[in-house]
């Protein structure tokens, strides 16, 4: 059914390899592949090595026992022999050398290729089995021997350890990765792992999961991606991208889809007879296809033939388009409705997210009194018909430490946060909140306490954006503002998707911003309404569609 177009997609990937390969022998890289940073990077030796293998051991791919593949592969082992640390291990030489969590990333790689290589048995591959062998033993010392940095790492280690058991009959790898099983799954009841990182490591850790499964037989490991996988469809916005700006990790902010998630939707639900995750899987690969993207995963395919399109014809609802869910541990509510959702973020300065299609916008309260520069929420809770978010802020002063001695006379020595007395002023509490409505949501922004204090609403669209005010007509680009006065706004990108607001408003134009204070997007256009306390505004964020014609030409 795909798995065709998964062998092409092998096939471009195996050209780009071959290309990229440092072919001079006088080269300390020489066997490496040469990114396009002018860097070879050790750990993506075995990475490229899989790849190749691939290509080379199967019938349906046209590098089948291509001698340019095989003297690639044969280059890769020159490199890798030369690049692999004395205790087993390979660098990434970003930041982790010696890495034992990173060669166990690279060597699962590996394994997907030896797995294949064993199912294949072709005659004239053999020669592959012995260097493959090899790597798979001396890398699995390093990664058995050393540790790890973050949570993701273990569960890579631990299977990767259980798979060179399998393999090399070496009982104390099995022993190794039962101590990093032993500490438990960091997976909570709403499905979310340790690192909430929705366009990356869930990815990461259901992989894990799924070889977890494979090494041990244990369906509890299947069952820790399946609720990862179901808790995703409510990260999936209406452009069928995916909100990542509540990442903990390095894909935050970053515009990220689901292909990289097809081939985890397909395995779960094939190993667990789950048709509802198979038809997921059917819907990602459509929607990446459409996007010019074939989804990767053909060395399971390889592995598993009859996999190949399961449930792909069951009847499938798009759980994701009616989403409401609330996940307290990772303090964010997401909503979707159709072709439109919002999310809100406790204790963030970009508190609020809206989505019409594929244009995006978020809000910023600033709101500077003594050491707070932003609305900050240290609530978030669920009304009859919307949320409430509350923040309170102190109004303060330093006193002397007199007659106490600060035994000091170096300011950053001495603890004043603990130690130092404080004047305690009116403070300032911010309430916000939040309606549905049929088209879209009501903010409604009210303090109480200090007065006078200039409150700068601050909302960043997405550049290239058309804006329309009740008076004016100009192009919304990066790193450029207005301050609004009055009026109604549309906001319209290229697809004809529009942000509405209403009705806005200004009293003041103060855009100081003081250090801490979450920055102006030099990467969006950013609309302010303004207001002094104390403030008791509501305006509505509406989504629509532009009607009227755009021709191609």
């Amino acid at each position: 059914m795909h798995l065709s177009a998964m062998v092409e997609q092998l096939n471009t990937e195996v050209d780009y390899l071959v290309r990229s390969q440092v072919t001079q022998p006088a080269s300390e890289d020489f066997g490496g592949f040469l990114l396009s940073s002018d860097h070879v990077e050790p750990r993506l030796s075995g990475f490229g090595f899989s790849r190749l293998a691939l290509a080379y051991v199967c019938r349906e791919s046209r590098h089948y026992l291509s001698d340019t593949v095989k003297e690639a592969l044969k280059a890769d082992f020159v490199y890798m022999n030369s690049h692999q640390r004395p205790d087993g291990c390979f660098d990434l030489s970003g930041c982790n050398f010696a890495s034992p969590p990173d060669t166990a990333f690279m060597i699962n790689a590996v394994l997907n290729a030896w797995w294949v290589m064993e199912k294949r048995a072709v005659p004239e591959a053999a020669w592959l089995n012995e260097p493959t062998y090899r790597l798979i033993n001396s890398a699995a010392t390093g990664i058995a021997a050393g540790g790890f940095h973050t949570p993701n790492h273990r569960w890579a280690i631990a299977s990767c350890l259980l798979s060179c058991a399998k393999i090399t009959g070496r009982k104390e790898l099995t022993e190794r990765a039962e101590q990093y099983l032993f500490e438990g799954l960091d997976i909570n009841e709403y499905g979310e792992f340790a690192e909430r990182s929705s366009g990356n490591y869930n990815q990461v850790n259901d992989d894990q999961m799924i070889r977890l499964y494979m090494a041990t037989g244990d369906t509890k490991y299947l069952e820790a991606a399946k609720a990862n996988l179901e808790m995703m469809y409510a990260y999936i916005d209406p452009d069928d991208s995916v909100f990542t700006n509540n990442s903990t990790r390095q894909d935050n902010g970053r515009k990220v889809y689901m292909d990289t998630y097809y081939i985890l939707y397909l395995m779960v639900g094939y190993l667990l007879k789950d048709p509802s995750l198979g038809a997921m899987a059917e819907w990602i690969w459509n929607s990446s296809v459409q996007k010019g993207h074939v989804p990767g995963g053909v060395e399971w395919l390889l592995l598993n033939a009859d996999m190949d399109g399961y449930a792909a014809d069951t009847p499938f609802d798009k759980p994701f388009e009616s989403i409401r869910r609330t996940f307290p541990d990772s303090k964010i509510v997401r909503v979707r409705r159709g072709q439109f959702s919002y999310t809100l973020l406790e204790d963030k300065p970009n508190f609020l997210y809206f989505q019409n299609g594929s244009f995006s916008m978020y809000m910023v309260i600033y709101e500077n009194l003594c050491d707070r520069r932003n609305f900050l929420a240290s609530s978030l809770k669920q009304t009859a018909d919307g949320y409430r978010m509350k923040a309170h802020a102190e109004s303060w002063y330093y006193l002397p430490f007199y007659p106490q001695d600060p035994g000091t006379s170096d300011w950053w020595a001495m603890d004043n946060p603990h130690n130092r007395r404080k004047t305690q002023g009116v403070p300032l509490d911010t309430a916000v909140e939040i309606t549905d409505r049929d088209d879209g949501i009501d903010v409604r922004i009210h303090t109480e306490g200090i007065d006078r204090l200039p409150l700068r609403v601050e909302i960043g669209f997405l550049p290239g954006c058309q804006v329309r005010g009740d008076d004016f007509l100009l192009e919304g680009k990066a790193g450029q503002s207005i301050t609004m006065r009055g009026g109604d706004v549309e906001v319209k990108n290229h697809h004809g998707e529009i942000i509405t607001l209403s009705p806005t408003f200004g009293r003041h134009n103060v855009q100081s911003r003081s250090g801490g204070a979450y920055p102006q997007s030099p990467d969006h256009f950013t609309l302010y309404m303004t207001d002094y306390t104390p403030v008791d505004r509501t305006f509505h964020i509406g989504a629509k569609q532009d009607t009227a014609l755009h021709f191609p030409w």
